[in-house]
């Protein structure tokens, strides 16, 4: 293993942050890279590396990784280090409010297509060599951007670190929630073993959910660059990347952490990544695929105390109580239905209802006319 610090531009004079990047296996072979925990305050994902560290160590000791699997166990120090009155604030840049899983200001679709454009490639009839090709221009390009904060800096390692990859894993969790995927409808085409070997209870598909989340900077750029170029040879699935959310914020147990470690290793190892000593059958799938225009937020009616009527990991049916929110001074009650036949995947488990504060998400298998929402 090759430990790599990637230092942060744009800290504080004093200060230093760096991004620390663990490399197992050969870098000359084909590359899989998986961070935790951009949003620092999701450690879920980030004990899943814990447990992932400790399994590459030991699989690399004894030959058998047949990639360069690249792991970023807490990718976001910056994050990682803000604290308000003893809670943990890692969802957020708390001096401009930038959700750290939004990468507006790292436009490398736009950018890449620009230069396509201005410098264009000479595409042969060899797709890898196309490939290659197009991730050396993007390594270029990325190589040239100057950061502007601090927050842009961290955002440009980690594009960095994986605008070569095969697969890009990015791990997260929610509030209180079963374990969920988030992955574009050709990414699905690859990674729904690893939906199924990580007893994934709901997947939610989008080419595009306009969020500009880590997990969606390159897939969409791949592809924009086919939709540009038809004519050339290029992998549909030369990049495919999704978000995984791991449970809840509160579901840190080692037993869960292995088990998601061990789920992800199964998937490497089914795409031959990793020669495992015991190589599983994918199991079924929990639930189907569905798509992001199924996902609704069920929003709070007033403000008032939360009494929830569902849990995550239900299935419930239109016109079904998911909620009281009711006024002890008032005396005023609320009861929340569901407006259509969904999966319960995650509450927001908020004890009081106040302006904005989602209650309840529920994704559909049916577009529920949402228009996209991000994810």
């Amino acid at each position: 293993m090759r430990t790599e610090l990637i230092p942060i531009e744009w800290m504080t004079p004093g200060m230093q942050a760096h991004n620390t990047a663990l490399h197992f296996g050969d870098e000359n072979l084909p590359k899989v890279y998986i961070q935790a925990s951009l949003h620092a305050d999701e450690m879920p994902g980030s004990l899943a590396a814990y447990h992932l560290h400790k399994a590459l160590l030991k699989l690399e000791q004894e030959g058998r990784l047949k990639a360069h699997i690249v792991l970023v166990p807490l990718c976001n120090p910056l994050g990682l280090a803000q604290s308000i009155d003893y809670m943990h604030i890692g969802r957020f840049h708390l001096p401009t409010g930038q959700n750290f899983n939004r990468l507006y200001t790292v436009p490398i679709k736009d950018i890449l297509l620009a230069d396509l454009e201005k410098n264009p490639l000479a595409f042969t009839s060899d797709a890898k060599e196309n490939v290659r090709l197009i991730r050396e221009r993007l390594g270029n390009l990325l190589a040239n951007i100057q950061p502007s904060t601090n927050v842009h800096s961290m955002h440009l390692n980690l594009l960095r670190l994986c605008s070569d990859a095969d697969i890009v894993l990015d791990l997260h969790c929610d509030n209180f929630s079963v374990l969920h995927m988030y992955t574009t409808p050709t990414g699905w085409e690859v990674l729904s073993p690893l939906a199924a070997y990580l007893g994934s209870e709901c997947q939610i598909l989008s080419a595009d959910s306009n969020a500009s989340s880590f997990d969606e900077v390159y897939s969409t750029l791949w592809s924009a660059v086919q939709a540009r170029y038809p004519e050339a040879a290029i992998d549909k699935h030369a990049f495919v990347s999704a978000t995984v959310e791991f449970r809840g914020e509160y579901d840190l147990t080692h037993e869960n952490g292995q088990k998601d470690a061990e789920g992800i290793l199964q998937f490497l190892g089914s795409r031959g990544y990793i020669d495992l000593p015991k190589q599983e059958p994918v199991p079924a799938l929990v639930n189907e695929a569905h798509p992001l225009e199924g996902l609704y937020y069920v929003p709070a009616p007033m403000t008032g105390i939360v009494v929830y009527k569902v849990k995550q990991g239900e299935w419930v049916s239109a016109g079904q109580d998911l909620a009281d929110v009711v006024n002890p001074i008032t005396l005023e009650s609320i009861t929340v239905k569901s407006e259509h036949y969904g999966f319960v995947f995650a509450l927001s488990g908020a004890r009081v209802a106040v302006g904005e504060r989602k209650l309840a998400s529920i994704s559909c298998p049916f577009d529920v006319g949402n228009g996209g929402l991000s994810p």
